[in-house]
């Protein structure tokens, strides 16, 4: 019984190898009668590394671009913070400017001879300091130019002062100081300058930020 069983697969065999040289020889056929070969058609088709690279070149740039994308947006949140005080920081140093001309007003004063006057002079003067301290801890510092090259980034030129002595363009007098904000300017000097050769030369008040 197991033996006609045999007999009757092997014909069934014979003819699964016949098929499988079939098709090796068709695999390893040269050429086509259509001039084609199945190399020359694999050649035809695309590269499966040359997609891979491009598909991982993609993905490199736009990792780029997210992680530039991420550090652009951090720097915009963070100077958002830095500088969301800079309008009340303007409004302030105003208040700082009275001070100083309160200040100024009364230096030539003997205050040894006028107890008032003297101990108004000190408030003044101890106010002053902590409106000072105030805006050094919150990034606004002061400047004078007073003795440098007029920079109109910087100054404002109010004024011409003629001075022989002088550089032509140096800032001769302080009308009032310039401050910065976390190294922007938030306002800039109010200057006058050494009278230049051409008179109209004049700076001009840079946008503050």
């Amino acid at each position: 019984m197991k033996d006609k069983k045999d007999k009757q697969k092997e014909p069934e065999l014979h003819e699964d190898i016949e098929n499988l040289m079939e098709d090796s020889a068709l695999v390893n056929e040269p050429d086509r009668e259509d001039g084609g070969s199945m190399n020359e058609a694999t050649k035809d088709e695309p590269d499966l590394t040359e997609m891979l690279d491009e598909a991982n070149d993609r993905i490199l740039r736009m990792a780029a671009e997210m992680e530039n994308y991420r550090k652009r947006s951090l720097k915009e949140k963070e100077d958002a913070i830095k500088y969301s005080t800079t309008k009340f920081a303007r409004d302030i140093v105003t208040v700082a400017d009275d001070l100083e001309r309160a200040l100024d007003s009364i230096k030539d004063i003997n205050l040894d001879n006028n107890e008032t006057t003297k101990t108004l002079s000190e408030g003044v003067q101890l106010t002053m300091r902590s409106l000072t301290q105030i805006l050094e801890r919150n990034g606004i510092e002061r400047f004078d130019p007073t003795g440098e090259k007029f920079d109109p980034t910087l100054h404002e030129a109010m004024f011409e002062v003629p001075d022989t002595e002088k550089e032509t363009g140096i800032v001769v007098h302080l009308v009032e100081p310039g401050y910065r904000i976390n190294e922007r300017i938030l306002r800039p000097a109010r200057v006058g300058v050494s009278k230049p050769n051409n008179p109209n030369v004049i700076g001009k008040f840079p946008r503050a930020f």
